[in-house]
């Protein structure tokens, strides 16, 4: 909808609103603002004329919200708060080149944020804007300029590049284990077993490749590898997870590895569109993330 520019409020006008309300005082909003009284008023009988509605009541020495402008003070908020940080964005990205990346969520927290200091501190000119993104999308009707994708390398007008394959291990915590000890992988039978909700056949694969039967009891499933993550630590049981997400839990111990690795048919991939393939940006974030192969 295109509102006529009549019906537009100015910022000063909305400033002053919320001012006002804040103390109750078109005097108290002038000083805050530093303007005179009789602007403070001004302004808000323009706001007021705009919206058709009455947005003070005068008791004694005081203002106070009438109903509707009770309701309107949070829209006012929101557009100011709303205004503020587009100009921030701006004036913050106006010198940067920015890059707009979706990545996984999990993968984003446990994999890439512990190795961006040193893509940050070779290229301070570069602004990195992540988007979560959870499944594929269409390039043409998305802002990012490149994606981190789990799965096959197939990608419509697109370049997929390999970053890292997937190895999956079973872990525990030292307090669950203390209470069901695995001494054989043949124990994980009876264990309690977590699982992404997205991928419920992994705990089927891995007793497939270990020739055991899967127990169909006491199985817990989550929507995002860091849920299983700390329910792996608050001892609810055994999860098999992607080693390149718990490096730290195992390097300190609060995780432990109770059988060797196994190697999925899916793999993590830099997804470069057709279109941004020469983009200066997207070439030095690609060039710095395949490094780590």
């Amino acid at each position: 909808m295109n509102l006529p520019k009549k019906y537009l409020p100015s910022l000063h006008c909305l400033q002053s609103f919320i001012c006002a309300a804040k103390h109750n005082s078109f005097t108290q909003a002038s000083l805050e603002l530093h303007l005179t009284q009789s602007a403070i008023s001004r302004q808000i009988k323009e706001l007021e004329t705009q919206l058709g509605i009455s947005l003070f009541t005068r008791i004694r020495q005081r203002v106070v919200l009438t109903d509707s402008g009770f309701r309107f003070l949070e829209d006012a908020k929101r557009i100011i708060n709303t205004t503020e940080d587009a100009m921030l964005k701006a004036m913050t990205l106006g010198a940067k080149r920015s890059l707009n990346i979706a990545a996984l969520p999990t993968f984003t927290n446990r994999w890439l944020i512990p190795k961006l200091e040193g893509f940050m501190q070779n290229n301070p000119d570069v602004a990195l804007n992540f988007i979560t993104k959870i499944t594929p999308f269409d390039f043409s009707h998305q802002t990012p300029d490149l994606t981190i994708h789990f799965g096959k390398p197939n990608w419509p007008n697109a370049s997929c590049f390999l970053i890292s394959k997937e190895q999956m291990i079973p872990v525990a915590s030292h307090r669950y284990l203390a209470q069901r000890p695995v001494l054989s992988v043949a124990d994980i039978q009876q264990c309690n077993l977590l699982q992404l909700s997205s991928r419920l056949g992994s705990w089927k694969m891995w007793f497939e490749q270990n020739n055991l039967e899967m127990s169909l009891n006491n199985q817990l499933s989550f929507d995002q590898f860091s849920m299983i993550i700390d329910a792996v630590k608050a001892g609810l049981g055994i999860a098999l997870l992607p080693k390149h997400f718990i490096d730290k839990e195992l390097a300190n111990g609060s995780i432990i590895q109770l059988a060797d690795c196994v190697e999925t048919s899916d793999s993590y991939y830099l997804v470069v569109p057709d279109d941004k393939a020469e983009n200066s940006q997207v070439k030095l974030f690609k060039d710095w993330i395949l490094s780590f192969q």
